[in-house]
C-alpha cells in the first residue's frame, strides 16, 4: 500500500510540474528577414523549395530559445521545431484541412463563372490597375516593393494576361522578384489572378523559386485578386493551386490613411489568409484610382501613372 500511494504521489508530482512547464511556455512571433542565419539554413536544407509562412521563437519554457516554423512545400505544409544552434529537433507534417475552429463555419467563394467572361490584358476597376507603365513603390524601414505593371503579356492557357512585376529588396539587397499574370474581366470588372513566376535571391543570385504556380496546371484555376464590385465581408480565392490557395475578405470599405505617398480616402481594407494555413494572415489597404498603399509595415511612397 505504501509503494502504491509513493507511486501516485510520482504521477501526481509529474502532472503538476509538467502543468507548471506549460504555463511557463512563451512564445513570440518572428519576421522571416530577422530569422538566425543558422535556423534559416537548416529550414533550406530540409526544404529546398520551402516556402517559409510562420515563425515562433520560444523565449520561456522547457525549450527557450527554440524555433517552430511552419513551411509550405509542394502541396504539403510542415512545422518544424528547431533548436537554436540550427539543429533540427522535430518535423510534423500539417493537413491542409486543419483549420481554427472559426474557420470552419466561413465558406470562401472559388467558382467565379470565368467562361462568361470576355477578358483583358489592359484595363481597370477601381481598386486594380492593368495600364502598362504604371508603377508604385512601397517601403519600410528594411524593406523596398517596387510594382511595375510591364508592357508584357503572358498566355495562360486561352488567356492573354498582363504582366506585373514585383521588385523586393530587403536591407538594400535584392529578395525575390516575381512576375504575375492578370486578366480583367470586361463585362463585370473583376481582375483574375493567373498565377505567378517567382525568382528568390540570395547574394545577387536566384536560390529558388518558392510559391510559383499557374492557371493552366493541373489542380489549377483562375482566382479574383481584385472583384470589380466591392461588398463588404466578401470572401473569396485570390489562388487555386495545390501549392497557392491566398484568400481574401473584405472587412472595411471606409478607411481614411495618409503615408508619404499622399492622403488617400474611402479605401479598403484586405484581410489575406492562406487556405494551407489559416493562421498565416496579413493585412492590405487599397485606395480608389491607386491600387494598393500598405501591405503590413510597407506603405506607399509613390506611384505613377
Amino acid at each position: 500500500m505504501k509503494f502504491k500511494l509513493s507511486l501516485i504521489t510520482v504521477v501526481i508530482a509529474a502532472v503538476i510540474l509538467t502543468s507548471i512547464l506549460i504555463a511557463a511556455e512563451k512564445k513570440v512571433s518572428v519576421k522571416p528577414s530577422n530569422l538566425p542565419a543558422t535556423i534559416k539554413k537548416a529550414v533550406d536544407q530540409a526544404f529546398p523549395d520551402g516556402k517559409i509562412i510562420e515563425i515562433e521563437k520560444e523565449v520561456e519554457g522547457k525549450d527557450t530559445g527554440q524555433y517552430d516554423v511552419i513551411v509550405e512545400s509542394g502541396s504539403e505544409t510542415f512545422e518544424v521545431e528547431i533548436s537554436p544552434n540550427g539543429k533540427i529537433k522535430e518535423i510534423d507534417k500539417i493537413s491542409s484541412t486543419e483549420a481554427l475552429p472559426e474557420e470552419k463555419s466561413k465558406k470562401w467563394t472559388k467558382e467565379f463563372h470565368e467562361e462568361n467572361c470576355t477578358f483583358s490584358s489592359t484595363g481597370s476597376n477601381r481598386f486594380f490597375i492593368l495600364e502598362p507603365g504604371y508603377k508604385l513603390v512601397l517601403k519600410s524601414k528594411k524593406e523596398k516593393v517596387i510594382i511595375t505593371v510591364t508592357d508584357k503579356t503572358r498566355k495562360i492557357g486561352d488567356i492573354e494576361t498582363r504582366v506585373i512585376q514585383e521588385y523586393e529588396e530587403e536591407d538594400g539587397e535584392l529578395k525575390e522578384i516575381s512576375r504575375n499574370f492578370f486578366a480583367i474581366c470586361k463585362e463585370h470588372g473583376d481582375v483574375f489572378y493567373f498565377g505567378e513566376d517567382v525568382d528568390d535571391y540570395e547574394n545577387g543570385k536566384i536560390v529558388k523559386h518558392s510559391g510559383a504556380w499557374r492557371a493552366d496546371e493541373k489542380n489549377s484555376k483562375a482566382g479574383i485578386i481584385m472583384p470589380g464590385t466591392i461588398l463588404l465581408g466578401a470572401r473569396h480565392y485570390q489562388e487555386i493551386a495545390p501549392n497557392a490557395m491566398d484568400r481574401a475578405e473584405i472587412i472595411a470599405d471606409d478607411i481614411t490613411l495618409t503615408t508619404p505617398g499622399g492622403t488617400f480616402k474611402n479605401c479598403i481594407k484586405v484581410e489575406e489568409t492562406s487556405g494551407l494555413d489559416p493562421k498565416d494572415i496579413c493585412y492590405k489597404i487599397y485606395a480608389p484610382g491607386v491600387g494598393l498603399i500598405q501591405d503590413e509595415d510597407l506603405v506607399l511612397t509613390e506611384f505613377k501613372k
